[in-house]
């Protein structure tokens, strides 16, 4: 790597962190953000739901009791996980990646990508587990470099980070299985120093991992609560494709950039044929690739399980763009590199009006309600405890605020709104209540409405 290079990712690294970190402390708590604060408060039925990301729970838990339970408190884990993420980006790079052109796409559409920098500012487990689906590819990628001559540290490296990556995001499963095969495949084929007693320990750590992880795995099953995601693999894709954009909806022709996407991985893959080169970092790359979407298609067919969107397919992202660049640097066309400069840059000129400090995509709806509770909280002049009703979407929120900024309100619940508290907060376009007034309204950015019941009506 140049020193050139060096100094733009350098430069990202603080760029990019910057905005993470001040994010942390301004984009409002989110939905499910809200549901992993009511679980570290101990509610015992969220616990057993898919809002329960194991790692991210217990860490955010041991910072709130560090340091409160203020949003940057709760998020601090995964706003610190970044360091992890743009670390082994680095290093793949600098250790696998010969060109200037691929050592900053890789950097560019990842840290430059709003979507995946929304989620190291909250909390949740999907920015850990990119941060450490990414530290475990790079230790794969030196035991396919090393062969025999990989040392007993990398395999328990790219097993561990793997192994935190699962307890960060169940969706991250196939990567651990695909991981797991390729060290034992490694360590069958390199024979490297104490590989026996390397084996051993990986089979039978796996073996507890695996249990835990499926046992979780079908729970989580039986109570209905895989139901986020897409039964058309092709919808991944395009959502992979739309989210990177940072659109929430999608948008026209995006099927001529999946099929672009699929020849791209088509001529990655032709690339890697034509090395006759099993034990490469890209083989590697692009089998653990086509390894995940076969093991997707499969438990699709057999348990009628749903494709990985949105957040579920995060961890997507790195692996896709490596299986590409590592089979593709070969190439010795300049106009190869020149087409991968352009198309970084202009993935980063066409993302500048998405970057923000206020809102997220996937919780849109979310990023007034801190406005809207501390405007009930400045409208309330005396220090009684007051009522009020709301969208059942914004129960967690409300009552997160309710605790954290002493909010003087009563616990609110999800139900239907009878229109006998002081404050409504409403999901909806702009409607007349009788008997009550508008308060705030923020219908512009979020659909959210405060009313305030009148004073005459009260009576």
């Amino acid at each position: 790597m140049n020193r050139t290079t060096k100094i733009i990712y350098y430069l990202c690294l603080f760029f990019a962190f910057s905005y993470v970190l001040i994010r942390g402390f301004t984009v409002g708590m989110t939905h499910d953000e809200a549901l992993t604060y009511k679980i570290i408060q101990g509610d015992e039925v969220l616990k057993g739901t898919a809002n329960h990301h194991w790692l991210n729970t217990h860490l955010s838990a041991l910072s709130s009791h560090l340091f409160g339970a203020k949003e940057f408190a709760l998020r601090l884990p995964n706003i610190l996980s970044f360091g992890i993420f743009w670390f082994f980006l680095f290093r793949i790079a600098k250790t696998f990646l010969k060109s200037s052109a691929t050592q900053l796409a890789l950097l560019l559409l990842l840290c430059g990508n709003p979507f995946i920098l929304d989620f190291f500012s909250l909390c949740r487990g999907y920015g850990l587990s990119i941060a450490f689906v990414t530290a475990s590819l790079f230790y794969v990628f030196r035991m396919a470099a090393l062969r025999k001559d990989s040392k007993p540290i990398h395999y328990f490296c790219g097993f561990i980070f793997a192994v935190l990556a699962l307890s960060a995001n169940l969706n991250t499963l196939n990567y651990f299985l695909i991981a797991l095969a390729l060290m034992v495949f490694s360590l069958l084929v390199f024979k490297p120093k104490n590989r026996i007693v390397l084996l051993a320990v990986l089979l039978f750590l796996s073996g507890i991992i695996l249990y835990f992880s499926l046992n979780q795995l079908f729970f989580l099953r039986d109570k209905n609560e895989l139901y986020f995601g897409t039964d058309n693999i092709h919808t991944t894709i395009d959502n992979l494709i739309c989210s990177g954009f940072y659109s929430r909806f999608g948008f026209k022709h995006v099927d001529i950039l999946r099929y672009l996407l699929y020849g791209l991985i088509l001529l990655a893959g032709f690339r890697m044929v034509r090395k006759r080169l099993f034990f490469t970092p890209g083989t590697f790359a692009f089998i653990i690739l086509i390894g995940i979407f076969t093991a997707l298609i499969a438990e699709h067919l057999l348990f009628e399980s749903l494709y990985p969107i949105n957040r579920s397919s995060l961890y997507l992202y790195p692996v896709m763009l490596l299986a590409f660049l590592m089979n593709i640097e070969p190439l010795k066309f300049k106009v190869i590199r020149v087409l991968i400069i352009v198309c970084s840059v202009s993935f980063i000129l066409v993302n500048i009006p998405f970057y923000n400090f206020k809102t997220t995509m996937t919780w849109s709806e979310d990023q007034d309600l801190k406005a809207a509770m501390l405007s009930i909280r400045d409208d309330i002049q005396d220090t009684s405890i007051h009522i009020a009703e709301c969208t059942w979407l914004y129960e967690p929120v409300i009552n997160y605020y309710r605790l954290e900024y002493e909010v003087p309100i009563q616990q609110v619940f999800r139900e239907d709104i009878k229109f006998e508290g002081e404050y409504i907060l409403f999901q909806t376009v702009l409607v007349q209540i009788k008997d009550y007034s508008i308060l705030k309204d923020y219908s512009r950015n979020s659909s959210l409405v405060v009313y305030k019941r009148k004073l005459n009506a009260a009576n």
